[in-house]
């Protein structure tokens, strides 16, 4: 008997809101499917009942054979960040799995056996995600449980982990926003949206093209459902003056509940878009001149206090108006090391950094808080000092309706306080932008409209991003790619510079 994992008519509400309304699908063991869904949707949610840590509201979930899950979750859990790497996978694997987590971890890029000793709280973000996923595999259950397993690891543990979830034997079900390993991995695609889920078979482009078909089936029915309404309130003056007079009143209460019922419905399902979001970025009438320097860095050493080698030597590097820089490296390289010293955060041991005349950065902070109670028009209005029209304008390039410019921030989606955020940076119109792993936890849509303002920025952005999609679409000019102890601009195409790094 084949394995499977079925839910029936699931329905989970959360407060208010129904996060599953009325969900059915089946998932065999040899399957792999991908969750897909704008953030805040309830794609972890969903997880978390296929593996029992939440309960539904009715319907039901059904597990045919005798089936073993392992969960990977978005986040390493806070309960083992005081737990040695030896005690986090004697815990989650036992002594018998010792030697599968380590050889599973040293493929992903974390050398578990040499880090042992340390604090899981001590190790990075990447490599507590690779611990977690390696005793994932270790244990080899019937189905695997992802949710974002592409999160904080660097691009080259990202196809080691296609591979290895090409070989898996068991069954998959992950929530990914990598392109990349979606189209490698999935067989199915289910997009979560409005408590509803929509299943294609195939990779991403097989799941675009048939949500393509299904909003535009909408789109047909929402235009419908526009002239009924149209109609209607023109007709219902007309009865509700005769009803007043004590005529076709039956008529009339049968026409006004027909018309609050469409209303509600364009209320509850607004006119449906598609996956590409048509947006403008608004440049100054100051455009920038192509080749003009913005900033230089000279013979630049970086060594922290204590430690008796240089984490960077000998670095030269020029960033020039108008270009789309990539700075590429493994996890552990000191990424976010180089972009302090580059925006003077803390200061390079030896050599400088000198900028262009007037040269303005912005910096894109993806865990910059708001005032929970402040609207996106408050925030966009402080940051670039200027007046509702305009506040509106860039708002307005990331896809904010009028209403929800408006809400109060803690009502805002994942997705839209990453929307306000990109347009803080891009609305600062400078001439340089640095995004700082701009991609991680991103939704479709909120991907799509980070790509196309990238694309019509006249600003050089400086982009670190493991999202192998994004990359190529985002079309460098140059690669700065560190190696060992230097980084050094690369002009090879992506896929060279990655088998040079040992993918």
């Amino acid at each position: 008997m084949q394995k499977t994992i079925t839910l029936k008519k699931a329905e989970y509400t959360y407060g208010e809101k129904h996060v599953l309304n009325g969900v059915s699908f089946v998932c065999t063991q040899n399957e792999r499917l991908c969750i897909l869904g704008e953030n805040g949707a309830g794609k972890s949610t969903l997880l978390k009942i296929l593996t029992g840590e939440l309960e539904l509201t009715s319907g039901a979930l059904e597990k045919i054979g005798h089936i073993r899950t392992v969960y990977v979750p978005q986040e390493f859990p806070k309960e083992s960040i005081e737990l040695t790497v030896e005690s986090y996978i004697e815990k989650q694997a036992g002594q018998a799995l010792f030697k599968k987590v380590h050889t599973h971890a040293k493929e992903l890029g974390f050398d578990t056996e040499k880090n042992a000793s340390k604090k899981c709280g001590s190790i990075s973000g990447g490599q507590q995600k690779i611990l977690a996923l390696a005793v994932a595999f270790a244990a080899s259950p019937d189905f695997i449980l992802l949710d974002e397993p592409e999160n904080h690891i660097d691009i080259v543990s990202r196809i080691v982990l296609i591979r290895k979830l090409q070989e898996y034997r068991g069954g998959v079900i992950f929530i990914s926003h990598d392109r990349l390993i979606i189209d490698a991995i999935a067989s199915k695609v289910a997009e979560l949206a409005q408590g509803q889920l929509h299943i294609s078979e195939g990779g991403y482009d097989d799941y675009i093209e048939t949500k393509m078909e299904r909003i535009g089936g909408m789109q047909r029915k929402f235009d419908t459902e526009t002239k009924r309404i149209r109609q209607l309130s023109e007709s219902i003056v007309i009865l509700g003056q005769k009803a007043l007079r004590g005529k076709e009143i039956s008529a009339y209460r049968r026409k006004k509940e027909e018309l609050d019922d469409l209303k509600q419905a364009h209320k509850e399902s607004p006119r449906p878009d598609d996956r590409k979001t048509k947006i403008k970025i608004h440049q100054g009438e100051n455009g920038l001149h192509g080749g003009k320097l913005l900033c230089r860095i000279t013979n630049g050493f970086f060594r922290f206090v204590g430690s008796k080698s240089d984490m960077f030597r000998e670095i030269n590097l020029e960033a020039r108006s108008g270009g789309h820089i990539v700075l590429l490296g493994r996890n552990g390289t000191g990424k976010s090391t180089f972009l302090k010293c580059l925006t003077g955060e803390i200061n390079f041991t030896k050599g400088e950094v000198s900028w262009g005349n007037d040269v303005r950065f912005a910096y894109f902070d993806q865990h910059a808080q708001f005032d929970p109670k402040e609207t996106a028009l408050d925030v966009i209005g402080d940051k670039l000092n200027c007046l509702d029209l305009e506040a509106r304008s860039v708002l307005g390039t990331m896809r904010f309706s009028e209403d929800r410019m408006e809400a109060p921030i803690g009502t805002l989606s994942g997705g839209e306080k990453m929307r306000l955020r990109f347009a803080i940076v891009f609305g600062k119109k400078p001439e340089l932008i640095i995004l700082d792993e701009p991609t991680n936890h991103l939704d479709e849509v909120t991907w799509e409209i980070l790509l196309e303002a990238c694309k019509k920025s006249k600003s050089t952005i400086l982009l670190v991003s493991h999202d192998y999609e994004f990359i190529e679409s985002f079309n460098p000019s140059v690669f700065w790619m560190i190696q060992g102890q230097s980084i050094n601009p690369r002009y090879k195409d992506l896929p060279i510079l990655l088998s040079e790094m040992g993918a």
